[in-house]
């Protein structure tokens, strides 16, 4: 949840700094964007290793 405020929250600072010509709103809200979707990116990194742990706990206990 805190990486989808951080993508739309970076985006409203993003279009908000277009309409009014402040650059530096428009790169802090695409920073903050990309902040976010790094967060996802890392995220699902991270499920996936844990489901791979697992998997191999599970074969090795079977054993």
């Amino acid at each position: 949840m805190e990486n989808e405020k951080d993508k739309v929250v970076g985006k409203a600072t993003e279009l908000k700094g277009k309409v009014t010509g402040n650059k530096f709103d428009e790169l802090k809200g695409k920073a903050q964007n990309f902040f976010g979707k790094a967060k996802d990116s890392f995220d699902e990194a991270r499920r996936k290793s844990e489901a791979r742990r697992s998997e191999r706990e599970q074969k090795d206990a079977d054993k």
